[in-house]
């Protein structure tokens, strides 16, 4: 059976995170700030409105768009909370104000992995504790709805927000990727200790054939599961200094890969 190293993020990380909450001490129009401990840039969460000892809603989406360790002060962007949508029910026309609260990493209980294939999915799930995985089949059947074989980053977004799922972990190039589902911020890796010997597209699951829609992004299927995943989290971590020096160090300083990042050597 193959081995991951994952010894120490069971211990500690964002992998068993609980969640964060934290006052807001400031406001200012779609950004506020908290002061709170074991925070990442990239982690999501949402606003909370407190009317009485009984009564609070969710009023705002968050992500943590900077963060101080040295002071614990982070800087939060907001956004209209959207994970329960139901157009016949009145809502609330809330602005978020000091006095409200700020939950991050509130759906980190829950979690998808895309694993190329079943040996490795049965491994890391079984590895890391204290996550409720949502099983693949349920992101194919979605995606042959979209008519995607091919996921997109907001095909990951919106499913993971409809199911109140926080983090995605991707395995691809002997890597375990974590990444804030609603984000798609990379949070953090882990290296596996064998090579894979074969996977499928465009991950692991039961579901046979994911349909294709007839045109589109998305529509066409996926030639090769590595390179893709590799990209796409590129792509979206353009900034991040230690993924760039991760890809160069596993595929040399003349990888394709490397152009999709923001880096001055």
């Amino acid at each position: 059976m193959m081995r991951i190293w994952l010894t120490t993020l069971l211990a500690w990380g964002v992998l068993n995170a609980s969640s964060i909450t934290a006052p807001l001490l400031d406001v200012q129009n779609s950004r506020a700030t908290i002061i709170a401990e074991n925070v990442r840039e990239g982690m999501s969460g949402v606003i909370v409105r407190t009317f009485d000892a009984t009564h609070s809603t969710i009023i705002a989406n968050a992500h943590v768009e900077q963060f101080n360790p040295s002071n614990g002060r982070a800087i939060l962007k907001l956004s209209k909370y959207d994970s329960l949508r139901q157009n016949s029910l009145p809502g609330g026309n809330w602005l978020v104000q000091p006095s409200d609260v700020a939950v991050l990493a509130s759906d980190y209980g829950r979690a998808l992995l895309i694993a190329p294939n079943d040996e490795t999915y049965d491994t890391i799930t079984k590895s890391i504790s204290g996550i409720e995985w949502i099983h693949p089949d349920n992101y194919a059947t979605y995606l042959s709805y979209k008519g995607h074989p091919t996921p997109l980053k907001e095909d990951f977004n919106r499913y993971c927000t409809a199911n109140s799922i926080g983090l995605l972990y991707v395995h691809s190039a002997d890597t375990l990727f974590t990444l804030d589902c609603k984000s798609f911020t990379l949070l953090q890796t882990a290296p596996s200790l064998k090579k894979e010997q074969k996977s499928s597209s465009p991950f692991y699951s039961r579901i046979p054939t994911i349909r294709a829609a007839w045109w589109g992004e998305g529509s066409s299927r996926l030639d090769s599961y590595e390179p893709y995943y590799l990209e796409l989290i590129a792509l979206n971590n353009s900034k991040n200094k230690e993924l760039y020096e991760l890809y160069k160090a596993k595929f040399s300083e003349k990888s394709a890969l490397l152009r999709y990042f923001e880096i001055k050597e």
